[in-house]
C-alpha cells in the first residue's frame, strides 16, 4: 500500500510538480486581494455602486496572467506601463461617450491593434490585450464623467496591486533556490517515467512523462540564459550543462530500453527488479544518505562491466542513469545577492521562434534608396500574419457587437469577447478554430456543472462565494494548460456569481451559450473567408526549423568527431533541436480542431516518430560529446572517424527525405537501397570502439526513424511499399 501511494504522489508531482503554476497563482491572488480592497475602499468613500468591484477583480487578474516576459525585471517594466495605460484608454473611450458610433469605432480598432502588435514581442502583446480589456470594461460599465475619476482609479489600483507583487518577487527572487527547485522538479519527472516504462501497458502515460523530463531540461537551460551559472553553483555554465544534458538523455534511454524489452522473462526477473528499486531510489530527494551511496555504488559496478550493455541493457542503462544524476546532485548551490540579469553571456543559444534580422526577399531595407523612394502596395497573401489577423479580428469584433446586441442588448460583450479571444495567442485559422472549439466545449462544461453546483449550494453567499474563489484559482492554475479550461472555470465563476446576486435564471444560461457560439462562430468565418490563408506554410516553417536544426547537430557532431579537441558549439545546437521540437509540439497543439476534421493518426504518429528522431540525434551528440571530452575514447572516436562520418551522412540524407516528404507530400517516394548505419558498424577496425558503437547505434535509430516517418507520411498508393520496406529493414 505505501509503494502505490508513493507511484501515486510521484505521478501527480511528474505531471505538475506545482511550483511555477502555484507561483503564479499565489502571486496573482495576491494581487487581485489586495486590488479588491483598494477597489472597496474607494467604493465606500466614494459612494459607489457596488458594481464597480467586478473591475478590481477582472483587471487585476488579467494583469497578471498576461505578463509573459521571461524575465522578472522585465515583468515589472511591461506591469508599470500598464498602470497608465489602464488609465489612458478609459479616458478617450469616456470622451467619445456622446458618439456612440465613434466610440464603438476605437474599441474595433483597439481590437485589431491588439491582435497586430503581437509581432513586437511579450511586452507589446500585453499593452495591447490590456488596452482592449480597458475599453471593453468602460463600454460595459458605461461611467459618467463624474464617476470617471473613480473609475481610474479603481482601474490603476488594480494593476498596481500587480506590480506591487512583482516588484515584491523582483526583490526576493533567489536564483539558486529556483536552481533547486528544477534540479528536484527533474529528479521527480525521471522517477515517475521510470515507473511509466516499467509497464508495458503505460506507453501512452510514459509519453507525457519523458516530455515533462524535456520540460524540466527546457527550464534549465532558461535558468542557465537568465543567470550566471557560476554566480550561484559550484560549477560553470558548460559543465552544470553537460550534467544535465547526460542526466536527461540517460533517463530516456534508460526508459526506451525498459519500455522496449520484449523477453517478458526478463521483465519479471529479480535483477531487473533491484535495478528499477536502485534508480528510484537515487532519484527519491528524501533518501538517507547510505541508501543514496548504496545505490551509487551499485551503479559503479554495472557500469564497470561493459558486457552488461549486451546480457542486460535495461540495467545497463539504468545504472548509467544513476550515475548521470548522481553527478548532478553534486552540484552545490551557493546563496548571491539579488539576481542581476544576463550580460554578456559567452553561450548563444539559437531558437527556431527566434525572427532573423534581415528583411524577406524583396523587402526594402529600412533608410534604403528604395524604401525611401515609394511604397509598394504587398499582396495580402504575403502579410505577416498578425497583419491578416488584425483584419480579421476588427471585422468579427464590429459583427459581433451588432449580432450580440440582437441576442440581447444588456448581454452582447459575451460575443464580442469570445469573438476577440479566439484570434488570441494564435497566428493560424487552425488555431482560431481550435480555440473556438475549445471555448464553446468549456462553456457548456461550465453551464452543466455552474446550474449543478449552485443547485447543491441552496443560495448559501458563503459558499457561492467560496466556489467563486475556487474558479479564480482554477482560471490561473490550469488555464495555461487548455483554453478550454480557462473557459470553463469563466462559465462557472459567472453563474456562481450571478447566484449571489440573485439574478439567475435559465433565459440567462441560453444567452451566454447564444452569445459565446455567435461569437465563435463569426471568428471561425472571419477567419476562414476573409484574407484567409492555410495554416500549413506556418507549420512546415516550424518542421523546417526543426529540421534545420537536426541537420547543424548531426554535421556539427560530425566535425566533432574528427577533430574532438576542437571548439564546439554542441550544446547550442543540442538547445536548438529542443527548442525546435518544443516549437512544433506546440504549433502542432494549437491546430489539434484542425487534425481531428482530417484525421488525427496519422499525425499522432508523425508527432512520436518526430521525438523519436529527436532524442536519438541528441543521444548521439551526448556520445559525441562525452567521448570527445576524455583522451582515450577521443583517440577511438578519430581514428573511426570516417565510418562515423559516413553514418551521419546516411541519417542526414534519410532526414531530408522526411523533410521533403512534408514539404511536397505527393511526390514519389525515393528510393532507399543506401548503405544504413547498422551497416556501417560492420566496418569499425579492431572489433570498434564501445563509444564509436554506441554512436553508430544512435545514427542507426534516427536513420529508421527518419524512412518511418516518410512512410507514415506517404500517400496511401505509397505506402503499402513503404511497410514492405519497414519489414526487410527493421531493427
Amino acid at each position: 500500500m505505501p509503494g502505490g501511494i508513493a507511484r501515486t504522489l510521484r505521478a501527480l508531482e511528474a505531471r505538475d510538480p506545482a511550483r511555477e503554476r502555484l507561483r503564479k497563482l499565489i502571486s496573482v491572488t495576491s494581487g487581485i486581494f489586495g486590488s479588491l480592497l483598494w477597489g472597496y475602499a474607494v467604493v465606500h468613500f466614494l459612494h459607489l455602486e457596488t458594481g464597480m468591484l467586478t473591475i478590481s477583480v477582472f483587471l487585476s487578474m488579467m494583469s497578471g496572467l498576461f505578463i509573459k516576459d521571461s524575465t522578472a525585471g522585465a515583468r515589472v517594466v511591461t506591469t508599470a506601463l500598464l498602470v497608465p495605460t489602464a488609465v489612458a484608454v478609459p479616458l478617450v473611450a469616456v470622451s467619445l461617450s456622446s458618439q456612440r458610433v465613434l466610440q464603438l469605432a476605437v474599441f474595433v480598432l483597439i481590437s485589431g491593434v491588439a491582435v497586430w502588435v503581437r509581432r513586437f514581442g511579450p511586452q507589446a502583446t500585453t499593452i495591447g490585450t490590456l488596452s482592449f480589456f480597458a475599453c471593453f470594461f468602460t463600454l460595459l460599465m458605461r461611467p459618467t464623467m463624474a464617476e470617471l475619476p473613480a473609475f481610474c482609479l479603481i482601474a490603476a489600483g488594480a494593476v498596481a496591486s500587480q506590480l506591487v507583487v512583482q516588484l515584491i518577487l523582483w526583490a526576493r527572487r533567489h536564483p539558486e533556490r529556483e536552481l533547486g527547485v528544477l534540479l528536484g522538479e527533474l529528479r521527480v519527472a525521471s522517477a515517475a517515467a521510470i515507473e511509466a516504462a516499467t509497464s508495458p501497458a503505460r506507453q501512452h502515460a510514459l509519453q507525457a512523462r519523458l516530455a515533462r523530463v524535456d520540460s524540466m531540461w527546457r527550464a534549465i537551460t532558461a535558468w542557465q540564459q537568465s543567470f550566471r551559472t557560476a554566480n550561484y553553483t559550484d560549477c560553470d555554465h558548460e559543465t552544470l550543462a553537460v550534467h544535465v544534458l547526460d542526466a536527461c538523455v540517460n533517463t530516456d534511454e534508460a526508459c526506451l530500453e525498459l519500455s522496449e524489452d520484449g523477453d517478458a522473462h526478463h521483465r519479471d526477473s529479480a535483477e531487473r527488479r533491484h535495478a528499477v528499486s536502485q534508480a528510484l531510489a537515487a532519484l527519491d530527494d528524501h533518501v538517507s544518505r547510505a541508501r543514496l551511496a548504496d545505490a551509487t555504488s551499485w551503479a559503479q559496478d554495472v557500469v564497470g562491466d561493459t558486457s552488461r550493455g549486451a546480457d542486460a541493457p535495461s540495467t545497463y542503462r539504468l545504472a548509467e542513469c544513476v550515475l548521470a544524476h548522481a553527478h548532478l546532485r553534486t552540484v552545490e548551490l551557493h546563496r548571491r545577492p539579488p539576481a542581476r540579469l544576463l550580460a554578456g553571456q559567452t553561450t548563444s543559444t539559437v531558437t527556431p521562434s527566434t525572427v532573423p534580422d534581415h528583411p524577406a526577399p524583396g523587402t526594402p531595407r529600412a533608410g534604403s534608396s528604395a524604401g525611401r523612394r515609394r511604397i509598394r502596395w504587398t499582396p495580402w497573401r504575403q502579410w505577416a500574419p498578425t497583419s491578416r489577423l488584425a483584419i480579421q479580428a476588427m471585422t468579427a469584433t464590429a459583427i459581433a457587437s451588432a449580432v450580440g446586441e440582437a441576442i440581447s442588448a444588456s448581454r452582447w460583450y459575451w460575443a464580442v469577447l469570445t469573438a476577440f479571444l479566439v484570434f488570441f495567442s494564435t497566428t493560424t485559422r487552425s488555431g482560431i478554430l481550435t480555440r473556438a472549439y475549445r471555448r464553446i466545449i468549456g462553456t457548456v462544461l461550465g453551464l452543466a456543472v455552474g446550474i449543478a453546483v449552485t443547485y447543491l449550494a441552496h443560495d448559501v453567499k458563503v459558499v457561492l462565494l467560496g466556489i467563486c474563489l475556487l474558479c479564480v484559482m482554477g482560471m490561473i492554475y490550469f488555464g495555461p494548460l487548455n483554453y478550454m479550461y480557462l473557459s470553463f472555470f469563466v462559465t462557472v465563476l459567472l453563474i456562481s456569481l450571478y447566484a449571489v446576486l440573485g439574478v439567475l435564471d435559465g433565459h440567462l444560461m441560453e444567452v451566454r451559450l447564444e452569445e459565446t457560439v455567435a461569437g465563435a462562430g463569426i471568428g471561425v468565418l472571419c477567419a476562414y473567408l476573409l484574407l484567409s490563408a492555410t495554416s500549413r506554410p506556418a507549420l512546415v516553417q516550424k518542421i523546417d526549423a526543426y529540421f534545420d536544426a537536426v541537420d547543424a547537430l548531426m554535421s556539427e557532431a560530425s566535425d566533432l568527431v574528427a577533430v574532438p579537441d576542437r571548439d564546439t558549439a554542441m550544446l547550442d545546437r543540442v538547445h536548438a533541436v529542443e527548442a525546435a521540437q518544443a516549437d512544433v509540439d506546440q504549433t502542432i497543439s494549437a491546430m489539434s480542431t484542425a487534425f481531428l476534421i482530417a484525421g488525427r493518426d496519422r499525425v499522432d504518429s508523425a508527432i512520436s516518430l518526430m521525438y523519436r528522431s529527436s532524442r536519438s540525434s541528441v543521444r548521439f551528440a551526448q556520445i559525441v560529446m562525452l567521448g570527445a571530452a576524455h583522451p582515450a575514447t577521443a583517440e577511438g572516436l578519430a581514428r573511426e572517424h570516417a565510418v562515423v562520418q559516413d553514418a551521419v551522412a546516411v541519417a542526414r540524407d534519410a532526414a531530408d527525405r522526411a523533410r521533403r516528404r512534408i514539404e511536397w507530400p505527393t511526390e514519389p517516394a525515393a528510393g532507399r537501397d543506401e548503405p544504413t548505419a547498422r551497416s556501417a558498424a560492420g566496418r569499425l577496425t579492431n572489433g570498434g570502439d564501445t563509444t564509436v558503437a554506441a554512436a553508430l547505434v544512435a545514427l542507426d535509430r534516427f536513420t529508421w526513424v527518419m524512412g518511418r516517418l516518410c512512410d507514415v507520411l506517404a500517400p496511401s498508393d505509397q505506402r503499402t511499399r513503404g511497410r514492405a520496406w519497414t519489414l526487410t529493414n527493421n531493427r
